[in-house]
């Protein structure tokens, strides 16, 4: 009896460490991400800032120009109305040659000396350009635009700013909004954990009377581990869906450690499009527990060669569905690699996708490519057709060589 108690709790205490383990991993990653998606958005919207303020400064600019008759009053009235309806700017200032403000959004200081920077554009080499500096009303992003008169004649500048505390409220915003996402998403895990906790500890009763079930215990908890983590991606991503910018999606589909390989990925690719489908499909192919290789030197550069971005999204995405399909039906096959590769020339595109799946026969190599023609069952057999039809559509070719028990490799030409 007393063997039987202990047996029992040994297995409580394996099943509470891997409860905690799962826990901590699964909140470290949640946490990880949310910051990592957090650090890009600010990032994001401090560029975006940047832009916006600019054409606002260009778009003041534009009006000023239809006020040269007017008097100071209405020059002000008018200055007014537009800076009433640009909410991402605070301050407008207007100064003449003589360094007077002929215009300012605090009245008070209205026909005074500016004392402030004077902006150099000769040195920016543009009528327009954006700086951090420090103003009467404190620390501040200001862009100068210079004005001229219909002659040409440089006739003073206009400053456009938004102050560093308005930019601090956005941020502060942002990062209260990740911290209730990560906040929402450590309660959700938790809530499932405990589901998952009751579902576990009557699994490993139901093995205490024979402590070797421990191992297929183990072998359970690890499984829901690797399933939970999946489903918690897809909860972030349905929690935070339209509202960052598409770089934090990504961020919900990688680990920090896959980071590197989307680098990769972004500097070898410049079609966003074909891009991201290397990025989705790399996290698709660790969930097969299949190593997905970026071949060296790949390289696609836009200039070289004009293909519709569907089309190579469609091409692309058939060859490796069906390379991880072909690899997944060889429950044996532990040796799981897929090697991706994207060249370009002038004029000139080539597509690789090589894996060390079971291989094709000899016999069906000519039947691959046939409508309806699949070993994988019924109702298959149209991806490899509708991918040829596509190809030669555009004028290219597809090929494969390939060789049972060692795996295939479809290459893809096609021209400008």
């Amino acid at each position: 009896m007393n063997s039987k108690n202990n047996d029992a709790g040994n297995l409580n205490n394996i099943r509470k460490q891997i409860q905690g383990t799962q826990l901590f991993l699964i909140i470290s990653v949640t946490i990880l991400l949310s910051l990592g998606g957090a650090f890009i958005n600010i990032n994001s919207n401090n560029k975006l800032f940047n832009q916006n303020l600019q054409n606002t400064a260009e778009l003041i600019t534009r009006l000023y120009s239809f006020t040269s008759s007017y008097t100071q009053s209405e020059l002000q009235d008018y200055m007014d109305s537009v800076v009433a309806d640009l909410p991402d700017v605070d301050v407008v200032s207007i100064v003449d040659t003589n360094n007077n403000r002929l215009y300012h959004t605090n009245h008070e200081l209205m026909n005074t000396k500016y004392d402030g920077t004077l902006p150099d554009f000769n040195k920016h080499n543009s009528n327009y350009y954006t700086e951090s500096s420090i103003g009467p009303s404190g620390p501040q992003r200001r862009t100068y635009s210079a004005i001229y008169d219909d002659d040409g004649i440089y006739r003073g500048f206009i400053m456009t700013i938004r102050l560093q505390v308005s930019i601090t409220m956005v941020t502060e915003k942002i990062i209260i909004m990740f911290l209730l996402v990560i906040l929402a998403s450590i309660f959700i895990e938790v809530s499932i954990c405990r589901v998952l906790s009751i579902k576990i500890k009557r699994e490993f009763l139901a093995f205490t009377e024979d402590f070797e079930g421990t191992k297929f215990l183990v072998d359970s908890m690890r499984a829901n581990n690797h399933d939970f983590t999946n489903k918690l991606h897809v909860i972030l991503g349905l929690i935070q869906i339209g509202q960052y910018e598409k770089a934090v999606s990504y961020i919900e589909n990688i680990s920090i450690i896959q980071r590197e390989t989307i680098s990769t990925v972004m500097n070898s690719i410049e079609n966003p499009s074909l891009a991201a489908l290397v990025v989705g499909k790399i996290a698709r192919a660790s969930e097969c527990n299949v190593k997905f290789t970026i071949k060296e030197g790949t390289s696609y550069k836009n200039d070289d060669i004009t293909v519709p971005s569907e089309a190579l999204v469609t091409i692309t995405g058939n060859l490796i569905d069906n390379a991880l399909d072909a690899m997944n039906m060889d429950s044996s096959n532990t040796d799981k690699e897929l090697q991706f590769g994207a060249y370009t020339k002038d004029g000139e595109l080539l597509i690789t996708v090589k894996d060390t799946g079971p291989g094709i026969p000899k016999e069906n190599l000519e039947k691959i490519f046939e409508n309806g023609f699949s070993t994988k069952g019924t109702g298959r057999g149209i991806g490899l057709y509708h991918t040829k039809q596509l190809i030669e559509s555009l004028g290219g070719k597809i090929t494969v060589e390939s060789q049972t028990g060692r795996g295939s490799c479809f290459m893809v030409i096609l021209y400008r």
